[in-house]
């Protein structure tokens, strides 16, 4: 079963990235408050997490609905949170936020894990593009989770970006227009 989601993540993220090099992606926008999709993720993740005796904390502040294609936005939080929960390391916590303000709606998604260097947080949206340490020889990916991640962002006119700490985790903070 294992081997066959990842090859299915694999097969979609490859069709993805043809999608992304032809210019061939629509937005389908809807009114949708990214709260709800948050919540949707992190059911769909808890019991993943709940393997790593990880916890996953959200503080969703109140948000009003903003114009989002629901699956890509699905998409990028969960990349984000299944990478946390694949290389923070077991019993860390992922903590995801949002709130907002006149021009933007904010979602920060951090854990208190391992965390990477520089030259891994000036790289990790490249295509491509996996860090190397200890323990990501044994995690299986693609590199193109990221690079997709920044492309939906964007598509959506919207901005993200990572800080990093080695030993102190990992944090994604993505800005969506509010409107």
């Amino acid at each position: 079963i294992d081997s066959t989601k990842e090859l299915n993540n694999f097969i979609t993220s490859i069709l993805d990235l043809t999608k992304v090099e032809s210019r061939n992606i629509s937005l389908n926008l809807q009114s949708k408050d990214v709260n709800k999709v948050i919540d949707d993720c992190v059911n769909s993740l808890s019991y993943l997490a709940r393997s790593k005796e990880m916890k996953i904390n959200t503080e969703l502040g109140p948000l009003f609905p903003i114009e989002i294609d629901t699956s890509l936005v699905n998409r990028i939080i969960s990349n984000i949170v299944e990478n946390s929960i694949k290389y923070a390391g077991i019993g860390k916590v992922i903590d995801i936020k949002t709130w907002d303000d006149d021009t933007w709606v904010y979602i920060e998604i951090s854990d208190n894990g391992v965390g990477m260097g520089q030259n891994d947080v000036d790289n990790i949206f490249e295509k491509f593009y996996r860090v190397k340490n200890d323990a990501s020889h044994t995690i299986k990916g693609s590199g193109l989770g990221l690079y997709l991640v920044k492309y939906f962002v964007e598509l959506h006119g919207g901005e993200i970006s990572v800080t990093s700490q080695i030993g102190e985790g990992t944090s994604f903070l993505i800005k969506f227009l509010n409107k």
